[in-house]
C-alpha cells in the first residue's frame, strides 16, 4: 500500500499533517517540550541515540533522540516518507524536527504488531510461515533494488490483522545505489547472521528453507553468491566479537 504523507512546517519541526492537530491540542509543537517529555514507558540508550517511547492521551508515540549525527535522522526520516511512497510498509511518521545545536528527533506510531523473532520464539511452529513471509517481502524489496543494510530478523515486525510485515531501523536504506550487488550480499549475510543468533542449531536448516523461498521470484544465478554470503558472514561475526570483546554495543 503507497502511502504519501503532507508536511508541515512549524518552526524547526516537520510534522505529518494527520498528527497536527494532536500535537497542537496537547502542547506538543515545540522541540523542547517533546525532547524532554517525562515518563516513558520505553526507554534504552545506545551510542548516541536513546529511543523513548510514550502514551499521550491514549496514542503511543516512540521518539529516537540524536544526541549526535543529526544527518543519519534526517536520512531516516527521508527514508521512511520513501518506503511508504514505494508501497514498502514501515514505521508511520509522526514528526522530524531539528535544533539549532544540531540534536535531532524522528517520532512515529507505536508499530501495529509483534515482532517476528518474538512470535516465533513463543510458538516455533510458526518459524515456517514467517521465515517465508521474510523471504517473499525481501525478494520483492530486492527486485525494486532496496537494500536495508540493517537486516536483522529483529528489525521484522508482522501485523496480523492486515497480515503485513513492517521493517524498521531504516536509517542506512539504500535505494538504487551504484554497485547494488554489494548490498544485495551484505543483507543476506546480515539476515543469515541473524538466524544463528536467533535460531540455535536450526539456523541452517531454516537458512536452506529461506533461501528455497527466496529465489523462487528472483531466480539468483550468481554461481558463487552463497560463498560471497557465506564469507560476509564470517566478517560481520568477527567484527561483532571484536566490538563486544573491547566493551562496545552493537
Amino acid at each position: 500500500m503507497r502511502k504519501k504523507f503532507i508536511l508541515l512546517n512549524i518552526k524547526d519541526i516537520k510534522v505529518n499533517k494527520n498528527f497536527y492537530n494532536f500535537l497542537e491540542k496537547n502542547n506538543l509543537l515545540s522541540f523542547d517540550i517533546l525532547w524532554n517529555l517525562p515518563d516513558p514507558y520505553f526507554f534504552r540508550k545506545k551510542r548516541y541515540r536513546i529511543v523513548s517511547a510514550y502514551q499521550i492521551k491514549g496514542f503511543k508515540i516512540f521518539i529516537k533522540k540524536y544526541l549526535a549525527h543529526p544527518e543519519e535522522a534526517k536520512k531516516e526520516w527521508e527514508n521512511i516518507l520513501l518506503l511508504w511512497e514505494k508501497g514498502v510498509p514501515t514505521s508511520i511518521p509522526v514528526f522530524f524536527a531539528l535544533s539549532e545545536d544540531k540534536r535531532a528527533m524522528i517520532g512515529t506510531e507505536e508499530i501495529k504488531g509483534k515482532r517476528v523473532i518474538d512470535i516465533i520464539q513463543d510458538d516455533p511452529s510458526k518459524v515456517s510461515f514467517f521465515i517465508s513471509k521474510i523471504a517473499e517481502f525481501l525478494a520483492k524489496f530486492h527486485k525494486i533494488v532496496f537494500f536495508h543494510q540493517d537486516c536483522y530478523l529483529n528489525h521484522f515486525y508482522y501485523d496480523e490483522k492486515s497480515d503485513q510485515l513492517i521493517i524498521i531501523d531504516v536509517s542506512r536504506v539504500k535505494y538504487k545505489p551504484f554497485f547494488s550487488k554489494y548490498y544485495f550480499i551484505k543483507d543476506l549475510a546480515q539476515l543469515k547472521f541473524s538466524f544463528y543468533t536467533y535460531l540455535g542449531d536450526k539456523a541452517e536448516r531454516w537458512w536452506n528453507f529461506f533461501w528455497e523461498n527466496y529465489n523462487k521470484s528472483t531466480k539468483n544465478s550468481f554461481l558463487f553468491l552463497p560463498k560471497l554470503i557465506d564469507l560476509k558472514v564470517w566478517l560481520i561475526k568477527r567484527h561483532t566479537e571484536r566490538v563486544l570483546k573491547r566493551g562496545g554495543e552493537i
